[in-house]
């Protein structure tokens, strides 16, 4: 009888500290997730607003620095978006947009024909690359000049022939995951990217690893078909949105 007695004293205990234990861990688990409500609603990037040709002026900022912007920049071609830097006057340093550097191979030809043949793709590039022109003067609050979308193509695409040491445009780098990252690289120590006999020079993003940017993410719709090369797309499918993230250089 002592031992029945002893026995569902034990199982007592056992269902008492059973009880007690799903207690407290249900306790804990509604302070996390009280926590996350709280953080959630404190975090300024929680709600980040995209930027649209409406509400550009009116959208917000987020200030972020080099250790921000680089994983951004290595994952532009898996993820499909655009990244564009420009400096405290609003002048383009480096661009990196698959669907971008996907004409620049033929870029001579689509200029020297572009009001013919090539018009539709000239006006491709001149569209986007105004745009994402026109939003960062709106963001720096200056008068928006106007657009040459040749000499903004020039800047972002030089390069320089091995051969004949002339000077063109290309982007020698798209079709091959290692290629992108090798010109990624050259551009945040300022070294050469050589393929094919065509030597394009980094924009020296190193130098820039102290100071900080103003960060806009504009939503656009796209307008190309997809074109798939090597698992990377030069462009989302007709109709669906695409990403434009935009780092303008803070005042010193």
């Amino acid at each position: 009888m002592e031992n029945a007695v002893d026995a569902l004293k034990i199982a007592f205990s056992i269902l008492v500290f059973v009880l007690a234990l799903a207690l407290a861990i249900s306790v804990v688990a509604q302070a996390r997730s009280t926590a996350d409500v709280i953080f959630h609603f404190n975090d300024k990037t929680e709600f980040y607003e995209y930027a649209t040709k409406d509400n550009i002026e009116n959208s917000k900022n987020r200030i972020v620095g080099m250790e921000t912007i680089m994983p951004t920049i290595h994952r532009y071609a898996k993820e499909q978006f655009a990244v564009t830097i420009f400096d405290k006057d609003g002048e383009p340093i480096v661009r990196y947009d698959l669907w971008t550097e996907g004409f620049m191979t033929n870029w001579n030809q689509i200029v020297k024909n572009k009001n013919s043949s090539e018009k539709e793709n000239y006006e491709e590039v001149k569209n986007r690359l105004e745009m994402v022109h026109e939003q960062v003067y709106k963001t720096l609050n200056k008068p928006v000049p106007e657009f040459n979308v040749e000499e903004m193509v020039r800047k972002l695409y030089s390069v320089k022939s091995s051969t004949n040491n002339t000077v063109n445009v290309g982007a020698p780098w798209v079709g091959d995951n290692s290629k992108i990252q090798s010109r990624i690289k050259a551009d945040m120590l300022g070294q050469k990217y050589e393929n094919n006999f065509i030597t394009y020079t980094g924009k020296n993003l190193k130098k820039y690893e102290n100071d900080k940017f103003i960060e806009k993410f504009l939503e656009v719709t796209t307008s190309g078909e997809t074109i798939t090369d090597d698992g990377y797309s030069l462009e989302i499918i007709k109709g669906n949105k695409k990403l434009e993230i935009i780092y303008i250089l803070l005042q010193s």
